[in-house]
């Protein structure tokens, strides 16, 4: 696919890119220097709201949700969602990244960029000024989607809500990938990310004199013979080919200062991640069947401080869209730039767009030795490899041409429910 340079040269998606490679670093690095965390994003949506308004596009602000851009094509046809995030992580950043100083630190303290949403909003704002430039041969419609709170989860349900009330026949969408080569991507079908099992648990037992344990019911050993059990389930149970995590991020019972005291209660909370809906069944079921042999063996009772439900919310790339997608990289970056890469553990809102659009989440690799980038999302030294963000507006500008002209038959099972009901479902409002 070939744009239409100005003067009627022939012009690569990648050349377009090119030429704008300095405004996309510089709004990237200006949104880094000024990061917002969830639902706080209010310069941040006055800098991307800035920059759309020079393109002629219909702009929705959606409180607490984030920003919808509608771009019309030349013609009438399909209309593609292409989305970014805005949010910043409540972390404080290093200035070193895993080689030397950064290019660029925050300077808002206690918030940073530390998981790419700054470089991918810098490239969404790059791709809608470069369709804006070719829009005469749009056949269709292009909805840009930013959306704020994408780390907590609090931004997709008002967000979501209105694009499913506007319509679309895809969604797209870009997430930088700090343990894949830079200038690679991967854009494979099937599940991408995870599901999620969140759990928040409250054990009851009989505090006591830490000189007689035989008189009291330890919710501490009652939560030990838990956490084995379910660690050994997965030993035992689990397909090495088909992943399952579960892990225990707190851990909160008795005082640092009274040492021989038994306490009555522990609570903990953490989660657990899936790749497919019938995984998320077993583990909720085997965490219920630990939990309650754990506090039966241990005198101890139990109490969900949240419902534990696990939640299908994979991201999954269908897999017509995954082919147009892979004919994008090669048409756009060159065949060399496509790389296979494992499913990511993580979750993310993305699989929320999916369940009403059938589409498309790529991987765009950032790591560099050279450069010191490749630390872990969410890691204080996390850092981008500037040099693959044009790369990544090129791509997302490829893609909405393939698909908008696309006439592939897309077979999607489209989520039935309303949002609010969804949502509901999942304990998500």
């Amino acid at each position: 696919m070939y744009s239409i340079g100005k003067e009627g040269k022939p012009m690569t998606f990648l050349q377009a890119a090119k030429q704008i490679e300095d405004d996309i670093i510089a709004i990237r690095r200006d949104l880094h220097l000024y990061p917002e965390i969830a639902l706080q994003e209010k310069r941040t949506i006055e800098q991307v709201v800035k920059h759309l308004e020079l393109l002629d596009v219909q702009i929705e602000i959606i409180p607490n949700g984030g920003i919808i851009a509608t771009m019309e094509g030349n013609k009438r046809g399909k209309t593609l969602i292409l989305r970014a995030d805005l949010d910043a992580l409540p972390i404080e950043e290093a200035e070193t990244n895993l080689q030397g100083k950064k290019q660029v630190v925050s300077k808002n303290k206690g918030a940073a960029h530390l998981c790419g949403h700054d470089g991918h909003t810098a490239m969404l704002l790059g791709a809608a000024k470069i369709l804006h430039q070719y829009r005469e041969n749009i056949e269709g419609n292009v909805i840009f989607a930013f959306e704020q709170a994408e780390e907590n989860g609090q931004g997709i349900y008002r967000l979501l809500q209105r694009l499913v009330e506007i319509g679309a026949d895809g969604v797209w969408g870009i997430h930088l990938k700090s343990d894949i080569p830079s200038k690679k991507v991967s854009v494979e079908a099937g599940p991408r990310m995870a599901g999620v099992l969140p759990f928040a648990v409250k054990i009851h037992g009989k505090g006591g004199h830490g000189s007689r344990p035989d008189l009291a019911h330890s919710p501490v050993d009652c939560f030990h013979d838990f956490y084995e059990q379910i660690q050994l389930q997965q030993y035992r149970n689990t397909d090495p080919f088909q992943p399952v995590t579960i892990s225990v991020g707190s851990v909160l019972s008795g005082s640092k200062d009274t040492a021989n005291v038994i306490p009555n209660t522990l609570t903990f909370n953490g989660t657990g991640r899936f790749l497919h809906k019938e995984q998320g069944v077993v583990l909720e079921e085997q965490f219920k069947q630990a939990l309650e042999t754990a506090c039966a063996q241990n005198n101890c009772t139990y109490e969900w401080l949240r419902p534990l439900k696990a939640m299908p919310m994979q991201v999954y790339n269908e897999e017509t869209c995954a082919d147009i997608a892979k004919e994008s990289v090669i048409s756009s970056l060159g065949e060399q730039a496509l790389t296979n890469a494992p499913a990511w553990m993580a979750s993310e809102p993305f699989s929320f767009y999916q369940k009403y659009f059938p589409g498309v989440f790529a991987f765009l690799g950032i790591k560099n030795e050279a450069k010191g980038t490749g630390a872990e999302h969410h890691n204080e030294h996390f850092d981008i490899d500037e040099d693959v963000l044009h790369l990544g507006t090129a791509l997302t500008v490829q893609y909405v041409f393939d698909f908008l002209n696309s006439d592939l038959k897309i077979n999607y099972d489209k989520e039935t429910k309303d949002v609010t009901t969804l949502f509901t479902e999942y304990g998500l409002i």
